[in-house]
């Protein structure tokens, strides 16, 4: 194997920055902002209050087009996907077609030798509750298309990313978000429905609920995916389409709020109160079988949200008010803070933990490559180099299953004192023995820089091996940093033209003429080196 923990591909869970609530919050206006400044390519939202839906909209479906985004525009809805893939496994437990408890080894049978025969074992309720014990990715998930990250992930390579799920390591049962979970739950309900996954949610759920204008497939009226100014593919899920792949309209969640809330008569077979059943905490807020739960001054707030390449998404519902919001975006600002905060809801403090401190530190498998150990929040936080950090679960005596990845570390101890730690992934274990007290990334120091000697690091620099391009710009808490695909993120400066990122164990150094202009970048980043020179 590489010295690499691969990182998630994200249809993410996320809470961002709040807005104003309610009525307070001009919805159209910060639309119109968006807009303007080309950050978002087209925006839905409705809001459902006192049996009254309130329309919202702004940009078009594509640049250029004549054609302006309403509230029938179809988008991706990533994740949200997750909460309908839970409803048709609902709807096939009340047909008793599948249970709850109806593990993954009972319906692939001979198909599959599990390397870890606890996978099994997992039912088809915790691949819906997220306590599966699998990664939030597949291990043997190779993108071949950083824009098209899930495409060709198809029946074989789900049954051999099972097979090689969590090789000699504990699995455990912790709450950790999976979007190879919950596409594994889809796949297997649409096994089981014989016609596959898109055709047992259009029988028992989308059909039903009257859905007009969502589907697996690009509508006519439909927004193209765009990001950081520029249109993106849309994302092909293949047989992880439980995960993520359901496209829907504002119209279609308002429509499908008014039943939750009781406004329009029950379609489905499940009673729906069913679904707002909590499961099990997950950090600051609650699960249910179906949604994530928040809290609000007048009652609980269901919702779920997305991200895929191109596009964000909210819905949430409030059945104590009757209310809901959704909100649907091509482009780059996320609206889960917006969402929450428009239904009201009230940020809780997550339970508070015990985190041994006697594993923090620095541990190095080799010279390019190690682990770091530190806290953040409460939270036991890994890290390693090149690479973002990621939360640790505790699921054994000195075992911590990474989340997303399919990796745990295993703290080795001597006379009572951690020496060195081993990593599990892949079938193969590496041991890393620790050669400081403090994690590299925490030892990191950054430096002051007026504003004015930023300036002269902005441009592009392109690279030619490999084909990428590193654009700097300067923005109003100091330099951020993209490369070709991704978002910008912000660098911090450590001294003579270094800099280095903080989401991400990587530097950035810069070199100068003999007239001193700075003229290349040279990224460092867990033993690559990357030289781009600055473009004119």
């Amino acid at each position: 194997m590489t010295n690499s923990i691969r990182l998630s591909l994200l249809l993410s869970l996320s809470i961002a920055a709040f807005g104003a609530r309610g009525s307070d919050f001009d919805v159209q206006a910060w639309i119109d902002e968006q807009v303007a400044a080309n950050g978002v390519l087209a925006v839905t939202a409705a809001h459902l209050e006192d049996g009254r839906v309130r329309h919202y909209a702004g940009g078009s479906l594509a640049p250029g087009s004549d054609t302006a985004a309403d509230e029938n525009t179809q988008f991706e809805i990533g994740s949200i996907t997750k909460a309908f893939t839970n409803l048709l496994l609902a709807e096939m437990v009340e047909k008793d077609l599948v249970g709850y408890e109806t593990t993954i080894g009972e319906l692939l049978g001979d198909d599959v030798s599990f390397a870890n025969p606890a996978v099994a074992d997992i039912t088809l309720m915790q691949l819906a509750t997220h306590t599966s014990g699998l990664a939030r990715l597949p291990a043997n998930l190779q993108p071949t298309d950083p824009l098209d990250p899930y495409k060709g992930y198809d029946e074989a390579a789900v049954l051999a990313g099972l097979a090689m799920a969590r090789d000699k390591q504990p699995l455990g049962r912790h709450y950790s978000y999976s979007n190879f979970g919950v596409g594994v739950l889809g796949y297997l309900l649409g096994r089981v429905h014989g016609g596959g996954y898109t055709a047992a949610m259009h029988e028992h759920v989308i059909g039903p609920l009257g859905m007009h204008n969502s589907g697996f497939d690009r509508a006519d009226h439909s927004a193209k995916g765009f990001r950081d100014g520029q249109v993106v593919p849309d994302w092909s899920l293949d047989v992880l389409a439980g995960a993520g792949s359901l496209r829907s309209t504002t119209s279609d969640l308002m429509h499908v709020a008014s039943i939750h809330l009781g406004e329009t008569e029950n379609p489905l077979a499940h009673d729906l109160a069913a679904d707002r059943d909590v499961m099990n905490a997950a950090g600051g807020f609650d699960v249910t079988r179906v949604w994530h739960v928040g809290e609000a001054d007048d009652g609980r707030i269901f919702w779920h949200n997305g991200g895929t390449g191109g596009f964000w998404s909210f819905f949430g519902w409030k059945p104590a008010a009757g209310e809901a919001v959704a909100i649907l975006v091509s482009g780059d600002p996320d609206p889960t803070g917006i969402g929450l905060q428009w239904l009201g809801y009230v940020p809780t403090e997550p339970p508070a933990t015990d985190v041994d401190e006697t594993l923090f530190g620095q541990y190095d498998i080799n010279p390019s490559f190690g682990i770091g150990i530190y806290e953040i929040d409460g939270s036991l936080i890994g890290q390693a180099s090149g690479q973002p950090p990621f939360e640790l679960y505790a699921v054994g005596d000195d075992w911590f299953a990474i989340g997303v990845a399919d990796g745990s570390l295993r703290f080795v101890r001597e006379d009572g004192r951690v020496v060195a730690l081993e990593l599990a992934q892949n079938g193969t274990v590496q041991r890393a023995d620790r050669t400081a007290d403090t994690a590299a990334t925490l030892a990191r120091k950054e430096v002051e820089v007026p504003r004015e000697q930023l300036a002269a690091y902005v441009g592009e620099y392109p690279a030619q091996q490999p084909p990428i391009t590193f654009t700097i710009r300067l923005a109003g808490s100091g330099l951020e940093a993209q490369v070709s695909g991704q978002p910008f993120y912000p660098i911090f400066a450590k001294g003579d033209d270094r800099f280095f990122y903080k989401v991400v164990d990587a530097e950035l150094h810069f070199e100068r003429d003999a007239d001193k202009n700075v003229d290349a970048l040279v990224l460092h980043q867990g033993g690559a080196v990357i030289r781009a020179e600055k473009s004119d």
